[in-house]
């Protein structure tokens, strides 16, 4: 393995949030998507994802912040957060050696999977994955709806504490979510996420702080689905932001709400991810 010598490695706990947010946004320059992460915002994903900041590391070109591997852990599950090279040191064969060096450090933490998600044109990647000995298991998706979408004739959506939302998300949500998507990583619910519910029987948990507003998680209780409740809240979000588009990134698995999104008006977006799982026992 032939690394630039002036690559040095050190846990994200060594290091401030203002280096590792520098070096996740340096880590995707050129990504697929633009990245731009503050402090704050690392600092968010690491509580919320369940990074391990002992086991996480950021990368230095010199004294420059150059690159970061985030991993994150839930019982015996090990998944890699953010795996991103700068410019400045790829195409050294880092990115190879670190991921082989997480995988056995997984092994020797007793971890069962180890699981990440790569979004489906990053082929250098996804080929990466395949070739370390990871399945695809699933495709993941988003959704959007419009905001030139006329607004629903419908109530606004009533909010409701954060904390109430994430307890009704854990009970009534399928099983199996994904990481990201999973009630427990909203444990902690607070500002900026907002929560609403819709007679006690559906929640839905949004941040509308940006221009656009993202929703985490919407579920309906599964003893009063096809009532017309998860239309009712859908629909009452839009009132309450009227003009303003609405979106669930691509980590929703395909099938799950295709049909729902559908007829509520928002659109499947084009970009997609697949979830890969090593098993490590």
């Amino acid at each position: 393995m032939d690394l630039n010598t002036a690559v040095t490695r050190r846990p994200l706990s060594a290091c401030s949030l203002e280096e590792g947010a520098a070096a996740f946004t340096e880590g995707f320059s050129g990504y697929v998507v633009p990245v731009n992460v503050t402090p704050q915002a690392l600092a968010l994903r690491i509580q919320r994802e369940d990074v391990d900041p002992a086991i996480s590391e950021v990368f230095f070109d010199g004294e420059r912040p150059a690159g970061i591997l985030l991993v994150a852990r839930r019982g015996e599950r090990s998944r890699i957060s953010a795996l991103g090279i700068g410019p400045t040191i790829r195409a050294k064969g880092l990115g190879r050696a670190v991921m082989g060096e997480a995988i056995e450090a997984a092994r020797q933490r007793g971890d069962r999977q180890l699981v990440l998600e790569v979004i489906d044109s990053n082929i250098r990647a996804r080929d990466l994955y395949l070739s370390l000995g990871f399945a695809i298991t699933r495709k993941l998706i988003g959704f959007g709806r419009s905001r030139k979408l006329a607004t629903p004739d419908a109530a606004p959506a009533a909010e409701c504490d954060p904390g109430m939302a994430v307890e009704m998300l854990s009970k009534f949500s399928d099983a199996n979510p994904t990481w990201q998507t999973d009630p427990v990583s909203f444990r902690h619910a607070g500002s900026p996420l907002k929560g609403f519910a819709l007679d006690g029987r559906a929640a839905a948990l949004v941040h509308d702080s940006g221009r656009d507003v993202r929703l985490y998680g919407l579920a309906v209780d599964p003893a009063y689905r096809r009532q017309g409740l998860g239309r009712s809240l859908a629909d009452g979000l839009a009132a309450r932001y009227p003009g303003r588009k609405l979106y669930i990134i691509e980590n929703v698995p395909q099938g799950v709400l295709d049909r729902f999104m559908r007829r509520v008006g928002w659109r499947k977006s084009t970009l997609t991810q697949s979830e890969m799982v090593l098993g490590l026992r």
